[in-house]
């Protein structure tokens, strides 16, 4: 029967430094892949909002332009009525002769929640216009 040989004294602990050197990079790296993914999901959202806004503001006249920076928070928590901007055209027009409706977001910046680093992103600034051809819908749930 084969017996095991002594573990050499100076050889006690090697594993468990090896696996604290070893385990505090790997959670380094799935923290990063964790905001990297936040901080992607935060950049699509925001692309959505501008689009969602965009269809609201087409449907819907000036006076609603509170509830749909409203409903673009409600979407993207970190946008303020400060950060959205909501440009109707300047005069009444028909469907042929429109200029259009341009929502856009600026002045962004995502927080990092990583331990111990204060990082922070900005979000490049989004537009979306649409054609405004529909803005005289008084009577539209959608708008309130």
């Amino acid at each position: 029967m084969a017996t095991m040989k002594a573990i050499p004294r100076q050889q006690h602990g090697a594993a468990a430094t090896e696996f604290a050197l070893v385990s505090v990079l790997f959670l380094s790296l799935v923290i990063a892949v964790m905001e990297f993914g936040r901080l992607a999901y935060t950049y699509t959202t925001a692309v959505e909002a501008t689009r969602y806004g965009a269809r609201l503001a087409v449907v819907c006249s000036k006076e609603h332009a509170a509830n749909i920076k409203a409903k673009m928070k409600s979407l993207l928590p970190l946008l303020g009525p400060e950060n959205i901007t909501i440009s109707y055209p300047a005069t009444s027009c028909s469907a042929a002769t429109c200029d259009p409706v341009t929502v856009s977001i600026q002045n962004v910046t995502v927080k990092a929640v990583i331990p111990l680093v204060p990082l922070s992103f900005p979000i490049p600034a989004y537009a979306t216009s649409l054609s405004a051809e529909s803005l005289d819908s008084t009577d539209n749930d959608v708008c309130t």
